[in-house]
């Protein structure tokens, strides 16, 4: 069993620590069995407050069972402090001691550069908005890449990077198979699982943006919100927001928007007897032939033949 140990400095990046934390949590329902575990630590030991305004408390209020971390990552937004606490310094020489590794999220990069521990290393540094572009770091070779795993330590820049750096971490801790399937689960915000079936209802995104975006969507499939409004109320521009529900869930939100609207539809046709028009109208479609011409470019059959086979197959069913 491999143990994470998330190292949270005031301002720390939220979206990378949620996408880990997933990661982690994806690849123990995989697997089925407890492969992974993990807890939070603070310097200070206090509460520290995440770059989404979020406070998060420590799961451990110490320093202690160096020995027993695998990885101490190390998590930091723009405001690195000037002063680095002993405590926590000492904390990651002895993991270093024990054999573990150290990692650093977007200005964890730039603490663990401070204190050494990239001396001579190929990493990512993350010098922030106020960092010294002038400052030297004895050996350091900086890379360009999202993220480095390389010889005990890991260097991520930030953001979805996260997701794609622990996939590699548990590629090498436990498997490469497992991290392949964590990683599209990561990329798709769904878990496959053997026993899901197409009638259940979806996984929601791992992304809690992205799940906020859905479920404004669900709850305005007759009306459809503008998307630049949709973005706006998420604290997102129209970019913003594409890419990450590219990120997230494989297509744009205007994509995923009409899917829902259509399978809000379909679900319509299979089990009430609405008309087909108004069948349309609360999907969204302002005319029948709209709704009728993109049933069909989907499910490849009319609204009124994707009513029929659901008619007949409740027929099979009940006489099965």
């Amino acid at each position: 069993m491999a143990h994470l140990s998330f190292i949270l400095f005031p301002g720390f990046p939220m979206l990378p620590y949620a996408l880990a934390r997933e990661a982690l949590a994806l690849a123990n329902r995989m697997a089925g069995e407890t492969l992974f575990t993990c807890d939070t630590r603070v310097p200070g030991h206090g509460q520290s407050q995440a770059s989404n305004g979020a406070v998060m408390a420590p799961d451990r209020p110490d320093w202690g069972d160096p020995e027993k971390v695998d990885l101490g990552l190390v998590l930091c937004g723009d405001q690195v402090p000037g002063r680095i606490p002993n405590g926590f310094q000492s904390f990651l020489r002895q993991i270093d001691a024990a054999g573990g590794r150290l990692g650093g999220v977007e200005t964890g990069t730039l603490i663990l550069a401070r204190i050494g521990h990239l001396d001579g290393r190929r990493a990512v540094l993350v010098r922030g908005e106020d960092g010294d572009r002038d400052e030297v770091f004895a050996g350091l070779q900086p890379s360009e890449r999202p993220y480095v795993l390389d010889d005990r330590r890991l260097t991520v820049a930030g953001g979805v990077a996260a997701g794609d750096a622990l996939c590699a971490w548990i590629a090498e801790t436990a498997s490469p198979a497992l991290a392949d399937e964590v990683a599209r689960a990561l990329a798709t915000g769904r878990v496959r699982t053997h026993a899901a079936t197409a009638t259940e209802a979806p996984a929601e995104p791992s992304d809690p943006v992205i799940a906020e975006m859905e479920a404004r969507m669900r709850a305005h499939l007759a009306d459809p919100l503008p998307l630049s409004e949709l973005a706006d109320s998420l604290g997102l521009s129209r970019k913003a927001l594409r890419g990450r529900c590219m990120r997230a869930l494989g297509a744009k939100p205007s994509d995923h928007y009409l899917t829902l609207r259509l399978q809000h539809g379909a679900e319509l046709l299979r089990h009430t007897a609405m008309p087909v028009s108004d069948i349309a109208r609360q999907s969204g479609f302002d005319t029948l032939a709209g709704f009728s011409r993109s049933i069909r470019n989907t499910l490849g059959v009319s609204p009124s033949a994707v009513r029929k086979m659901a008619r007949a197959a409740r027929m099979v069913a009940k006489y099965a």
